[in-house]
C-alpha cells in the first residue's frame, strides 16, 4: 500500500503547474462520499476539507447536509458527505436523500467508502451503486486494521472484477485520501467513461488530452504507479450484476415494458434496470413514476405478478431473494480478493483485550463510570484553574481602570464592564469548561469507545423505550443539545426518535455544565455537583419510563457496528474540537457582549427591577432573589448566559456571587437552569426533526418539571433546616 503514497508532495506540486495548462473550461468537480455508517466517510471528509465546511439541512428535509470545499492540482472540489446508509432502498429519509443526490446532475463522482474489516457486507452497497450506472471510486478504508488481523485484499484483482478505480486508505492517518482526488480528476475530467450513456453530459476529453499525456509522462519520470496500469474503461456491468435465471427473466420482461416509454422515464435519471429492480421490490418512490402516468400504470400490475411468482418459487419475500443472490456473488468475489495470511501465534492483540474488558458485563460498567467521572473531573479542574486565573486578572485590571477613569462613568460601564467584562466572563466562565469537554468527547468518539457505551447501556435504554444507540446522542448532548437532538435521526422508528429527543434534551449540555461547575462546583464543592447530576438523571429515567408507557409501539433491537479500537488522530481531534468551540466563540460571545451592555444600561437607568417584578412569582416559588429572574429568561437564549451575566451583575454592584445567593439558592438556581427548556436553538432543531407542536410540548413539560422540582428542593430543604 505504501508505494501508492510515497513522493506525494513532489508529485502534487509538479503536476499542479502542468495540469492547470489544460484547464480553461471546467475546473470544478463535485464529489459525493457515500457508504455504510461508521466506515470512515466523515474522517475522509474532514481530512480533505479541513475547516472549510458548512453544515445545514437538505432542502425541504430534516436530514443533515455536510459540505466542504478544497483546491487540489488546480481543481476546485465540492465534497458532500452523504448520510451513512446500508442500501439504496427508501425505508428512511436518509436513503431517499442519498439516492436522489447520487443520480442528480449535481454530482460528478461517487466515492464509495468501504470498511475493509467488514468487506463482504459493505460490497452490497457498491453493487447497488453499479446498478445506478454512476462514476464510482471504491475507497477501501481501515486497511491497517485488516493487516493487523493477518489479512489483506488483492486490490488489482478487485479492480479487474469491478473495472472501477480501487484505492486502499487509512483515512485516520491521511493515507490514500489525496489519491482519491487524483482518481476523481481522472474519472471526471480526463476520460469520463460514463459520458456516453449517463445523463450528466459530455466531458471535453480532447481539450484535456495534452494535460493527461503530460501527467502520464511525469509519473513515469518519478517512477510512480499512482494509477493502476490498466486504464479505466467503461465497465461492462452485465456479468457482475447478473442475478439468478428466474429473477433475470422477470427483469428483462419489465425492462422491455419500461423501454417502450423511454422518453418518459429518462427525466427521472434512473437507469432502466434499476427502475425494474426497485419496481420488482415494490419500492414506493419508483412506483410513483408509473402511477403518475395512465399509460404506464399497467406495468405495476405486471411487476406485482412477477413478484408473486418469484416469492412462490423461492419461498421467500422479494427483498430476501434479491439480497441473497447479490450476497452469493459478493461471497465469491470475497473468496477471490480477500487473502488470509497464516498466523504464527494465536495471541490476542491489545485492541482485542481492550475491547473484551470494555464490553465486560461487570468491568465494562466500571470503566464507563470511571470515564464519565474522569471527564467531569478533568473538565472541572482545567476550567476551574484557568477560570480562576482569568478572574484574578480581570479584577486586577478593573481596579486599575476604576482608579484612572472612575467606576460609574458611562464609558467604563459600557466598554469595560459590559464589553470587556462580557469577554472575560464568556472565556473564563464558559470557554475554559467547554473546550476541555469537547476535547474528551472527540477522543472517545475517534477512538471507537462510544459504540461500546451504547452496547453496555442497551438493556437499560430498553427500559426507557429505546435501544442502546440512543446513548450516543445523549453522550453528545453533554457537549451540545443542538447536534445531539439532530443526531436522534439515527433511530429506526418515529417512536424511538421522539423519545430519544426528549431524553437527549434533558441531558445537561456543556453550557449547563459551565453553570454547574462555575456556581455549585466553585462555591459548594463536587459533592453538590454530583447531587445535581443525580437528580437530573432520575428525572430522565422517570420521563423516559412515562413516555415508554404512554407512547404507542415498542422499541426495536440494537443493530450497530463496533469497530476495533484505534489510536486517536490528534490532528483530527483538535480540528473537530475547534469546529465545536468556534460556534461558541463566534455565535455566543457576541450575544454575551451585547446582553452585557444591555444589562449595564438596565442597571444605570433602573430598568431591571420592573422586569424582575414581572417574573417575581416564579422567583418566589423557587426561593430565589428577585434580581435573578431576568437571568432565567436569558438562559432560554443560551444557558451559560445565566452565570456569565450573574457574575457581571455581581461585579457591577461591587459584590461576589456568594453575597447575592445563599448556598441553597445557588443549588436551586443551578438545578432549575439544568432542567428547564434547552436553548432556543435546540427547540428549533426539535421542531425541525418532529414538529412545532411536539417541540412546544417538550418545552412546556420541562419548564413545569424544573419549577416543580426546584420548588420542592428549596421549600423542602428550608423546612428540614428549620427543625435543626
Amino acid at each position: 500500500m505504501r508505494k501508492f503514497h510515497k513522493k506525494r508532495q513532489i508529485q502534487k506540486h509538479a503536476l499542479r503547474a502542468k495540469v492547470k495548462k489544460g484547464l480553461s473550461e471546467k475546473n470544478t468537480i463535485n464529489i459525493a462520499l457515500a457508504g455504510n455508517p461508521n466506515v470512515g466517510k466523515s474522517v475522509i471528509f474532514n481530512q480533505l476539507t479541513g475547516l472549510s465546511q458548512t453544515i445545514g439541512n437538505w432542502p425541504g428535509k430534516t436530514v443533515e447536509r455536510k459540505e466542504g470545499h478544497l483546491e487540489f492540482l488546480g481543481f476546485h472540489f465540492n465534497i458532500v458527505d452523504l448520510p451513512g446508509i446500508y442500501s439504496l432502498s427508501t425505508y428512511s429519509l436518509e436513503e431517499i436523500v442519498s439516492r436522489e443526490y447520487i443520480i442528480s446532475e449535481e454530482v460528478d463522482v461517487i466515492i464509495d467508502v468501504i470498511d475493509a474489516t467488514n468487506f463482504e457486507r459493505n460490497l452490497f452497497f457498491a453493487f447497488q451503486l453499479l446498478e445506478l450506472e454512476v462514476p464510482v471510486i471504491l475507497a477501501i478504508n481501515l486497511c491497517d486494521i485488516l493487516n493487523k488481523r493477518n489479512m489483506t485484499i488483492d486490490f488489482k484483482k478487485l479492480e479487474e472484477i469491478f473495472k472501477l478505480p480501487v484505492i486502499p486508505c487509512v483515512a485516520i492517518h491521511g493515507r490514500g485520501v489525496h489519491q482519491l482526488l487524483e482518481e476523481a480528476i481522472e474519472l471526471a475530467v480526463y476520460h469520463h467513461p460514463h459520458a456516453h450513456y449517463s445523463r450528466r453530459g459530455r466531458r471535453m476529453h480532447e481539450h484535456l488530452s495534452h494535460a493527461r499525456r503530460t501527467r502520464e509522462i511525469y509519473n513515469k519520470e518519478l517512477n510512480m504507479d499512482l494509477k493502476p496500469k490498466n486504464s479505466f474503461q467503461f465497465p461492462d456491468l452485465k456479468p457482475i450484476l447478473k442475478l439468478g435465471k428466474e429473477v433475470e427473466n422477470k427483469l428483462e420482461g419489465l425492462i422491455g415494458e419500461i423501454r417502450k416509454f423511454d422518453n418518459y422515464f429518462s427525466k427521472y435519471n434512473y437507469p432502466q434496470r434499476f427502475i425494474a429492480i426497485k419496481l420488482l421490490e415494490n419500492d414506493k418512490e419508483i412506483k410513483k413514476f408509473f402511477q403518475n402516468n395512465d399509460k404506464t400504470r399497467y406495468i405495476i400490475d405486471i411487476a406485482k405478478n412477477y413478484r408473486k411468482e418469484l416469492e412462490d418459487f423461492h419461498g421467500e419475500d422479494i427483498n430476501t431473494i434479491i439480497s441473497s443472490e447479490i450476497y452469493n456473488k459478493i461471497h465469491k468475489i470475497t473468496e477471490l480478493v480477500l487473502i488470509s495470511e497464516v498466523e504464527k501465534e494465536k495471541k490476542k492483540t491489545f485492541r482485542e483485550k481492550l475491547d473484551q474488558i470494555t464490553t465486560h458485563p461487570f468491568w465494562g460498567y466500571v470503566i464507563l463510570a470511571l470515564i464519565l467521572l474522569g471527564t467531569y473531573f478533568f473538565t472541572f479542574e482545567i476550567g476551574n484553574l484557568l477560570g480562576g486565573y482569568l478572574e484574578d486578572l480581570y479584577n486586577i485590571w478593573s481596579s486599575q481602570i476604576y482608579d484612572i477613569y472612575g467606576e460609574d462613568t458611562l464609558g467604563v460601564k459600557i466598554l469595560w464592564d459590559g464589553v470587556v467584562g462580557g469577554i472575560f466572563g464568556a472565556v473564563g466562565g464558559v470557554l475554559v469548561f467547554v473546550v476541555p469537554f469537547f476535547l474528551i468527547i472527540e477522543i472517545l468518539q475517534d477512538s471507537g469507545y462510544l459504540p461500546r457505551a451504547a452496547f453496555l447501556l442497551d438493556k437499560f435504554m430498553h427500559f426507557l423505550g429505546v435501544h442502546g444507540k440512543t446513548i450516543i446522542p445523549m453522550i453528545l448532548g453533554f457537549a451540545c443539545n443542538v447536534p445531539a437532538c439532530a443526531g436522534c435521526r439515527i433511530m429506526e422508528t418515529q417512536r424511538e426518535k421522539k423519545i430519544s429527543i426528549v431524553l437527549t434534551s434533558l441531558v445537561p449540555c456543556a453550557a449547563v455544565l459551565t453553570v454547574v461547575m462555575g456556581l455549585v462546583g466553585r462555591y459548594l464543592g463536587p459533592l453538590y455537583v454530583a447531587l445535581l447530576f443525580l437528580i437530573n438523571f432520575v428525572v430522565i429515567i422517570i420521563v423516559g419510563k412515562i413516555l415508554n408507557k404512554t407512547m404507542p409501539g415498542k422499541s426495536t433491537e440494537l443493530i450497530m457496528e463496533m469497530h476495533e479500537y484505534r489510536a486517536p488522530n490528534i490532528k483530527v481531534i483538535l480540528k473537530q474540537t475547534w469546529l465545536r468551540s468556534k460556534e461558541f466563540i463566534f455565535k455566543a460571545m457576541p450575544i454575551i457582549i451585547i446582553l452585557g451592555i444591555v444589562l449595564e444600561l438596565l442597571l444605570m437607568f433602573n430598568l431591571l427591577e420592573p422586569i424582575n417584578v414581572f417574573i417575581s412569582p416564579i422567583t418566589f416559588l423557587l426561593g430565589l432573589p428577585l434580581i435573578t429572574g431576568i437571568f432565567l429568561l436569558y438562559g432560554i437564549i443560551r444557558k451559560e448566559l445565566t452565570l456569565v451575566l450573574l457574575q457581571e451583575l455581581a461585579n457591577s454592584l461591587g459584590l461576589t456571587i456568594p453575597m447575592l445567593l445563599t448556598p441553597l439558592q445557588m443549588f436551586v438556581f443551578s438545578l432549575v437552569t439544568m432542567l428547564y427548556i434547552p436553548c432556543f436553538a435546540t427547540i428549533i432543531i426539535i421542531a425541525r426533526e418532529t414538529s412545532w407542536k411536539y417541540a412546544l410540548k417538550i418545552a412546556l413539560l420541562e419548564i413545569l418539571v424544573a419549577l416543580l422540582i426546584g420548588a420542592l428542593v428549596y421549600w423542602g430543604s428550608t423546612l428540614i433546616l428549620s427543625f435543626f
